[in-house]
């Protein structure tokens, strides 16, 4: 007796579709010095100010601040003003959303 094979993908992920928005993320995580920014918001789990990321990642400063521009732009971290600090912290909403597109079929 035959078993039929259990469908590559559920039928729910198989509605996921990837927006422009996802493909702006990826991309800004595809440069190794952003996603080493990104995984130390993701690791520090809290707002950090810039100068907290640029001392422990050892980047010179408009480096650090381009790839913060960058992530910001994608949608993965969030930034503002808390008296004369600018805070970066990870976009939660963003991340789940990316994690969701791809584990669709795992």
């Amino acid at each position: 007796m035959k078993t039929k094979a259990a469908p590559c993908c559920p039928p729910a992920a198989k509605a996921l579709r990837a927006t422009d928005a996802h493909v702006e993320a990826f991309k800004a995580l595809a440069h190794p010095g952003r996603l080493q920014v990104f995984f130390h918001l993701v690791r520090a789990g809290k707002a950090l100010p810039a100068n907290e990321i640029q001392s422990a990642l050892k980047l010179p400063g408009p480096t650090l601040s381009h790839h913060l521009d960058e992530l910001e732009q994608a949608g993965l971290i969030e930034r503002r003003r808390q008296e004369r600090f600018v805070l970066s912290s990870v976009q939660r909403e963003m991340v789940v959303e990316l994690v969701r597109i791809l584990t669709a079929c795992c």
